[in-house]
């Protein structure tokens, strides 16, 4: 019989989802996998594999209704914990209040939230709710036919409608992960190949293979492809699972009905990396390892250390981009960060660089960091995500068999000792070879970044007060030491372009340095070009002002200016000759200083005048970013200086920088 129809899933009186196309021969081959009781030709079950194709004609939402919740004790550190009840059926759970105090035992579980298109089922507290797919599909997996299992699963656990529950209960998020007596990874429903025996890889953690007898193995050939679609699944970009996997005592990776111990998967994928070493999207288990590492030998995370390894991980709510990290970040700072999902990005920006600009943690570093995290920060919380097709390349084994083959030797001798060539047969033994096939599979990646606006990040026309002056340390570069064009006036007319072009050979006639000018001028053509390919690219290049504290109507754009120690670079209006030049590591920003400049108490300079950016002599086809933190070390005190900035001031100066 090979027909189809119209599939209708009832579920308590209602119909909850359709399945059009279904072949009556694969509904029964499948007939064992259940998930629904379904109401169709007599049978039971609904076959698992269908359920990628049920499109739902019901509510979507993959979160349970604010009704499910018990209430928390929030006079102590309580949570939810959810009790998965047996059964072979239907998912069914019970969910209750608990604190820590009555050290409550449970598995907490590190999972991909997914789509919110795509909910089904389940029973909580007698009332019936909906979930994410991959959660669905996870406590399906995780459910004991017999006993029941206690877990904390932050979708069920949380009330996600409830914006104070969830400032409460994220901060302490580390600790409920810290508390479990295990952290389980799902990576979904993907078994190892029969022939791979898990046992093997467990005993890797403690004697790792070598590569020739890893190659040689017939079992390490099956698991090759299962290995790499497990690594290549979308959990090891969430930004909540450094948290998740960071803080567990005891690590368990689960694929459908089995599992490993995380040390066991980090062995097996140290021995995948060797066998092909241009894996690099092994790194995203690396690096998760790396930090579990260094948290067990005593080396402390910064936030900003937290924030710049793991800063290419996603999430859905911008906010928890910041959040996810702040309970592990080994900081101490009287500006404490509020996970507050109610405030705006510009909020959660300025909440975040008081905190760093008054961390006693490390502080030199933090001073010598503050503008590159600026600009991190800002961009982290706009940017945009959408969904792309990645292609790879999945390696497969084939299994080569044994080809005949002639070879020629002497045969016995005879009865008067003479002997002949004899053609003899043999056999070439079998071996596998690695075939590459391509691989595409729907990912998240980043959008390409708009230019930021000042007004949406500093309160302009508004003097910063003084709980509000960052200090950030800097390089001297030098000084300026003429003016140039205007960068409008540059940008528009050849002539202008030309006549500077002129001025720079006419200046450094006779000079050893004129050839190294002259290309340095031409490199200056070159970044300008690249970026300004409208007349709004004039404000992206320079969008600042020389005291955003006290805005002015001027209209001067941005000049163009020779440096005393052989560089070039565009400075906004303010600027004048003699002024200093300080550059900051991680940064394509400059900041312009007065000479005779006022200094505070603590040694820092507060005249910051104006802002730009410049280039040096190198191989780089854009601004000048330092990349050696050492220049910045208390050993060069000669060349650095510290500069006490405003927050307007400090965000103006890193607009749409690197």
């Amino acid at each position: 019989m090979d027909w189809t129809f119209v599939l209708l899933i009832v579920y308590s009186g209602s119909v909850i989802w359709y399945y059009d196309v279904i072949r009556y021969h694969d509904v029964i081959r499948y007939y064992e996998e259940l998930y629904f009781y379904i109401w169709v030709l007599g049978l039971d079950e609904l076959p698992a594999y269908i359920l990628p194709n049920i499109h739902s004609i019901a509510d979507t939402s993959p979160l349970p209704s604010p009704d499910t919740y018990p209430p928390l004790n929030h006079s102590v550190d309580s949570l939810r914990i959810l009790r998965l009840l047996p059964g072979s059926s239907g998912l069914s759970c019970q969910l209750e209040s608990t604190s820590f105090g009555e050290y409550p035992r449970y598995r907490a579980l590190s999972y991909e939230w997914g789509s919110d298109n795509r909910t089904l089922p389940i029973l909580i507290n007698g009332v019936q709710t909906r979930v994410g797919k991959n959660l669905w599909e996870a406590l399906y997996h995780l459910r004991d036919p017999r006993e029941e299992r206690v877990l904390w699963v932050d979708a069920i656990c949380i009330n996600q409608h409830d914006l104070a529950e969830k400032a409460i209960v994220v901060p302490r998020m580390n600790l409920i992960y810290r508390r479990a007596a295990e952290v389980v990874i799902w990576l979904g429903p993907h078994p190892p190949p029969e022939i791979v025996n898990l046992d093997r890889i467990v005993w890797w953690t403690f004697a790792p293979p070598s590569i020739d007898k890893a190659y040689h193995q017939e079992w390490w050939h099956q698991a090759v492809p299962w290995l790499f679609d497990l690594m290549h699944a979308n959990y090891w970009t969430r930004t909540w699972i450094i948290q998740e996997v960071g803080e567990a005592v005891r690590l368990t990776v689960q694929f459908g009905k089995q599992s490993m111990p995380w040390e066991a998967f980090v062995a097996a994928v140290a021995t995948y990396r060797k066998c092909f070493p241009r894996a690099f999207w092994t790194d995203r288990v690396s690096a998760l390892e790396g930090l579990r590492r260094s948290r067990r030998e005593g080396e402390i995370y910064s936030f900003t250390d937290l924030i710049s390894v793991f800063r290419n991980s996603f999430c859905k709510v911008p906010h928890d981009k910041i959040y996810a990290f702040l309970a592990m970040a080994a900081d101490d700072s009287p500006n404490f960060i509020p996970a507050a999902y109610n405030k705006t990005l510009a909020q959660v920006y300025k909440d975040v660089m008081r905190f760093l600009g008054t961390s006693t943690i490390d502080r030199g570093v933090k001073e010598v960091e503050l503008v590159h995290m600026s600009a991190l920060v800002r961009r982290l919380l706009t940017r945009k995500t959408g969904k792309t097709v990645a292609v790879d390349y999945k390696p497969t084994s084939i299994l080569r068999q044994a080809e005949p083959y002639t070879y020629y030797d002497h045969s016995t001798p005879d009865k008067d000792g003479k002997t002949h060539l004899q053609a003899r047969t043999a056999y070439h033994k079998q071996w596998y070879e690695w075939a590459h096939i391509r691989h595409e599979q729907t990912v998240i990646a980043w959008l390409p970044t708009a230019p930021e606006r000042l007004d949406i990040w500093t309160d302009i026309g508004q003097v910063t007060p003084q709980t509000d002056l960052l200090t950030a340390k800097g390089i001297i570069a030098g000084e300026i030491e003429s003016f140039g064009p205007t960068i409008e006036s540059f940008l528009t007319s050849s002539d202008v372009s030309k006549a500077w072009q002129m001025t720079i050979i006419q200046q450094s006639a006779g000079k050893p340095s004129q050839k190294s000018m002259i290309a340095l001028c031409e490199r200056l053509h070159v970044v300008i070009g690249q970026q300004a390919t409208s007349a709004a690219s004039i404000d992206w290049i320079i969008p600042l002002r020389p005291n955003i504290e006290s805005t002015t109507n001027s209209k001067d754009l941005p000049r163009l200016f020779t440096g005393s120690s052989g560089f070039f670079g565009i400075a906004s209006p303010g600027a004048s000759v003699g002024d200093r030049v300080v550059q900051f590591w991680g940064s394509n920003a400059a900041a312009i200083v007065r000479k005779g400049e006022r200094r505070s108490a603590d040694g820092a300079v507060d005249s910051v005048v104006a802002h730009g950016s410049i280039v040096k002599e190198g191989y780089s086809h854009d601004w000048d970013v330092p990349k050696d933190k050492d220049k910045f070390a208390i050993g060069h005190e000669g060349s650095t200086i510290r500069l006490h900035l405003g927050l307007n001031t400090l965000t103006a100066m890193t607009l749409n920088s690197v």
